[in-house]
């Protein structure tokens, strides 16, 4: 194994005073994916922000830069991983010396060089040549494994050194229980594949109990991380090695080679891997020499949001998942600006990964293997808003509970103390505790492909919102009335999330789980008259005007339940 550098004529500079250096130069393709990888969820590493490849897209820039005249003249954005580019990227001015970023401004860019170096990419083709080429870059990888884990989960390499030995002991005994948990966990493929009903769900109980106290604290997304990127690792020993085919040890070399690469693609991988092998086709390349992790996913977000092809959802899981909640802060301010709201996203992965509530593990964000089937961004946006924003009817059954003078005041106390999030897992608690052991507040799906249908009528997320805003405005409208007529204020009529939750659970009494069966109406996302229908049911019911069964039956069928031949 060796490594290769190379120098490209750089030009150094800032867009402005505070922001990330940056640096232009012209690369080949070819080199390009010599030292820069696409930073995908691969290898047990949801960090990362995913990008799919897509090949048709692949072949389409195949297919245009054979043409001679064609050209693509916007940059191919790269950023250097933090971890692995210290020593291997290096900025130079005057004959060699080592650049002082601090002296460069947006007032004037600087002439200078950028040195890269990689490790070579030698191409094995025999079983013992790709195992030896393995073992070689194993050493390299899990130091940088290892520097990862330390600064996401604070896992010392000590003590990652011990959760190791405990996975590579029991994959060469043969035991697979762990390994196919793991793999499932790590699965990943394009945002446009649909995940499949029951994958990546973590069934703790799998996990031996002494690996299970050693991972004790860590959170869904760094315990699936922590795993995976070990599990990763413990298959790369030579035992298991010499027992796999050529076609495996190819997947896994490619995959280790890629691990050790300086560059991150942050925008452009379909140009680089499209032309790469069509000969030395040069770009320019913009990239982030000494930009931190943040500062690449936040590059990546705000360069990708509008692609057709990274869907909303996708996003909020890179937020959410790429970055810690310390991370996500430093560069909120930011995103903010950019109109992507980090504390509404972290509202979502709140909803998520918290046990307590009542949709853990049900919000999915286009990966491939998620248990979940509620798509992330409508979630967001439909259900969670109302409660993290304190919109109406919420402020108003709640304002009592927020301390400030100003509205504003208020809802950054309901944020900060997270009585958002208090209020929203009563309600919903109180709503699947309501409907317990019926399939009304269920996780199954009827359908997986080309996306997950939930069995039950109330679990998308366009229903959950009509359910809750009804449901809610009914509750408004009640202490509203007694605060008009019989002068007790909403403060007595709601004094605590306890007398909220009791509320909730009496107006739902006469909602009994066959309400949720048999509607012949649907388009509730397309169709506002199918949403007032729906709520003027639920309303109908909770409010004593009419029972399920009188919706249902007789002259006065609701719209609802009424076949569309009628």
């Amino acid at each position: 194994m060796r490594d290769l550098t190379r120098r490209y004529d750089a030009l150094f500079y800032r867009q402005r005073l505070k922001s990330p250096l940056q640096v232009a130069f012209v690369a080949t393709s070819t080199d390009i994916d010599s030292w820069a990888r696409v930073p995908t969820k691969k290898t047990g590493n949801i960090r990362n922000f995913q990008r799919a490849e897509i090949p048709v897209h692949i072949d389409e820039v195949k297919s245009f830069f054979k043409n001679e005249v064609n050209a693509s003249p916007t940059a191919v954005v790269v950023g250097f991983d933090t971890i692995r580019s210290p020593g291997r990227v290096r900025a130079l001015i005057d004959h060699g010396r080592e650049l002082d970023e601090s002296t460069i401004g947006p007032d004037k860019p600087v002439l200078g060089h950028l040195e890269i170096t990689w490790t070579e990419d030698t191409d094995p083709r025999s079983q013992e040549d790709l195992v030896r080429a393995i073992l070689d870059r194993y050493g390299l990888l899990k130091s940088f494994v290892f520097q990862e884990l330390q600064a996401l989960a604070d896992l010392n390499a000590t003590h990652a050194d011990a959760i190791l030995n405990s996975i590579r002991e029991r994959a060469l005994r043969g035991d697979l229980a762990l390994a196919t948990l793991i793999d499932e966990l790590s699965d990943t493929t394009e945002e446009s594949e649909a995940p499949e009903a029951g994958q990546n769900e973590l069934d703790e109980s799998v996990i031996p109990e002494d690996l299970r106290e050693a991972l004790a604290g860590l959170s869904p997304s760094d315990l699936q991380v922590v795993l995976g990127r070990l599990h990763m690792l413990s298959q790369l020993q030579e035992p298991l090695l010499r027992k796999q085919s050529v076609e495996t040890l190819q997947d896994f070399y490619r995959e280790v080679t890629n691990e050790i690469k300086p560059g991150l693609l942050i925008d452009g991988q379909h140009r680089i891997l499209g032309t790469k092998k069509l000969g030395d086709i040069p770009f320019l390349v913009t990239a982030l020499p000494t930009a931190s992790w943040p500062e690449l996913a936040f590059q990546f977000i705000v360069t990708n949001r509008t692609a057709r092809k990274v869907p909303e959802s996708l996003l909020i899981s890179i937020v959410g998942n790429s970055l810690s909640k310390q991370q996500r802060s430093e560069i909120e301010e930011r995103l903010r600006l950019a109109n992507i709201r980090v504390g509404l996203i972290e509202a979502v992965m709140r909803v998520q990964e918290d046990e307590s509530s009542p949709f853990s593990g049900l919000i999915a964000f286009g990966v491939r293997g998620e248990p979940g089937f509620i798509d992330a961004a409508a979630m967001r946006g439909k259900v969670i808003k109302l409660w993290y924003d304190r919109r109406q009817p919420v402020r108003t059954l709640f304002d009592h509970f927020c301390q400030g003078r100003r509205v504003d005041e208020k809802t950054e106390y309901w944020r900060d103390e997270e009585l958002w999030f208090d209020s929203f897992n009563r309600f919903w608690s109180t709503v699947r505790d309501r409907y317990a052991g019926t399939a009304v507040f269920s996780s199954e799906v009827t359908q997986t492909e080309p996306k997950k249908v939930a069995a039950s009528k109330l679990m998308t997320a366009t229903v959950l919102m009509i359910f809750q805003d009804t449901v809610l405005r009914t509750i408004e409208d009640l202490v509203n009335k007694k605060n008009t007529v019989e002068r007790i204020p909403v403060s007595a009529s709601i004094p605590d999330f306890d007398h909220f939750g009791t509320m909730v659970k009496n107006m739902l009494e006469r909602l009994t789980p066959d309400f949720f069966e048999g509607w012949q109406l649907s388009g509730f996302d397309g169709s506002r008259g199918a949403r007032e229908d729906l709520a003027d049911a639920i309303r109908k019911v909770i409010e004593g005007d009419r029972t399920v069964a009188e919706l249902k039956a007789g002259r006065n069928i609701h719209r609802l339940f009424r076949p569309a031949t009628e």
